[in-house]
């Protein structure tokens, strides 16, 4: 039902546009239809579950805060513009731990209590459906928790001299202490732990192993979700495990329950080492290479120089097209594991960056608070990057994350307080991600070239999508710039959209007139703004 209304929804659109006349051979014209995606091209947002809204005043984020708060999200309808426009939900682990982060999973079917039951969870499945928001989980599969049924099953039968049962399951050897194995208690016995004691790595090799992994997808397939977000893939390989072999297998394995199941997988390696990672087919990788404090959307979001960067961002593209022509870049800013983008960036800067990222082809991953400017406490421990959501700096939240120092207020203001400001962070995420929304050809299509200008700080990129050629031009500089757009560069150009991320009381200049204009060919870009042109 989803996909027939989204169906509808775009041949609406489509027939809005014939009706009204959409082309303008070059005078700016904006359009105020929103795409509704019916396929695995999203706009997530990441929610760290127990720091997101907290129902019961337990002190933990649940499944009933985020129902809540879904309308702040998308309300349902695209074209309201009330809401911030997302259509993808990534989960951080739900599934039952006696950690504060869950990624030492007890049991792979069911929620911890801390979040809610199962029941809660298909309601909120059931809200999201009416949103046309998917919905990806955090699943942990390269090791368990200590205490998981399955690994003391095996601590027993090993310890009393048996290697053939449960012990297949994990990666143990007999006599082996290298720097990643951990002993079994009151035995000989050695077991591969990656991150530490308390998690030990499953044997992906071992057909038991896939069996029972693909009992845990097809639980969740079945409860709704659409797709999973691998975590550390970089460890899937091993002595006994071809990593790109066991990736290969598990998209397939996922695929045969549901052909549309979307996969985005987590390693922090080199831009080569995730080239290579697209082979096994998978959706998706993170790009590591583009994120973080020294990222290229971070560092372009502080210098402007966007001529190098759209170079650079058109070479990932390709080079992780070589490896599968179905390959979606996952473009983001900084997640769970790292400093918060607001602790490196003012906030016309992140303004800048989120310009850059939110509008690369492929998936974007917001993480939560990202979007109000939420500052990390510190900069050394991951419990401080994930604190909690601010709802109202009038009104903070009773949510404490694992000895993470009282909530402050935001510097930047709470959702209250920026929907309340025209140009606040959080507005400022709206419009762009309404612009992404409303031309599905930035998300979807493959660039094709750059725009060459002697001005390190205009950067422009070409996306071509069935048969549709757009221009996305970023402008960096501090002053107000003029760019001719002639046929030669775009046929007969419209004017699709922009968005100034500087604010007019920064620069000299009417603040009336602090806008992206297209007129007679001549596009006047304010300084730190990006705009949208579509060929006729």
């Amino acid at each position: 039902m989803k996909k027939l209304i989204a169906l509808m929804l775009v041949v609406c659109i489509a027939l809005s546009c014939v009706l009204c006349g959409c082309s303008t051979g070059g005078d700016p014209v904006e359009t105020n239809e929103v795409f509704a995606s019916n396929d695995k091209y999203r706009t997530y947002y990441q929610i760290w579950i127990g720091s997101f809204c907290d129902s019961d005043g337990d002190e933990t984020g649940d499944f009933e805060g985020i129902i809540s708060k879904l309308d702040y999200l998308n309300d349902g309808d695209p074209n309201t513009g009330d809401d911030l426009g997302v259509d993808g939900i990534w989960l951080s682990p739900m599934m039952p731990s006696y950690s504060y982060h869950k990624y030492n999973v007890e049991n792979y079917f069911d929620i911890d209590p801390e979040f809610g039951t199962l029941e809660i969870f298909d309601k909120f499945m059931a809200e999201c459906d009416k949103r046309g928001i998917s919905v990806i989980i955090d699943l942990v599969i390269n090791h368990s928790a200590s205490n998981h049924p399955y690994f003391l099953n095996a601590c027993d039968e090993l310890r009393a001299g048996k290697e053939d049962g449960y012990a297949k399951y994990y990666n143990f050897k007999k006599g082996s202490d290298t720097v990643h194995t951990r002993r079994v208690t009151d035995s000989n016995y050695f077991y591969e732990g990656q991150f530490s004691s308390e998690m030990p790595d499953w044997n992906l090799s071992y057909e038991g192993t896939r069996e029972y992994f693909e009992e845990i997808v097809k639980f969740w397939l079945d409860r709704g979700v659409d797709g999973f977000r691998l975590d550390a893939v970089k460890y899937f390989a091993d002595d006994n495990t071809d990593g790109i072999e066991f990736m290969t297998w598990f998209y397939d394995m996922a695929q045969s329950y549901n052909p549309d199941v979307y996969m985005v997988g987590e390693d922090w390696e080199s831009a080569g080492v995730i080239y290579d990672q697209y082979k096994s087919g998978i959706d998706s990788f993170f790009n590591f290479k583009f994120a973080t404090t020294t990222g290229d959307y971070i560092m372009t979001g502080r210098n402007g120089q966007t001529q190098s960067f759209v170079s650079a961002l058109k070479r990932y593209n390709e080079n992780i097209k070589k490896r599968s022509d179905t390959a979606i870049n996952a473009n983001f800013l900084t997640n769970h594991d790292m400093p918060r983008v607001s602790n490196t960036l003012d906030a016309n800067e992140q303004k800048f960056a989120a310009s850059l990222y939110l509008l690369s082809p492929g998936n974007s991953f917001t993480y939560y608070g990202e979007e109000i400017g939420i500052e990390a406490p510190n900069t050394t421990n991951d419990a401080s990057y994930r604190t909690a959501m601010i709802w109202d700096n009038d009104n903070l939240p009773g949510i404490y994350v694992n000895g993470v120092a009282e909530v402050e207020p935001n510097a930047l203001g709470g959702v209250k307080q920026q929907l309340e400001q025209e140009d606040s962070l959080l507005n400022t995420y709206r419009r762009i991600i309404r612009l992404k929304n409303q031309n599905p050809e930035i998300a979807r299509g493959n660039i094709t070239d750059t725009l060459e200008m002697d001005d390190v700080y205009v950067g422009g990129y070409y996306i071509e999508y069935e048969g549709e050629k757009l221009l996305v031009i970023h402008y960096g500089g501090d002053e107000t710039k003029e760019i001719e757009i002639t046929d030669e560069m775009l046929n007969k150009a419209e004017f699709r959209g922009g968005v100034v991320t500087s604010s007019a009381a920064d620069y000299e200049g009417d603040p009336e007139n602090w806008n992206v204009t297209f007129s007679k060919g001549i596009l006047t870009m304010p300084p730190m703004s990006t705009a949208v042109l579509k060929a006729k």
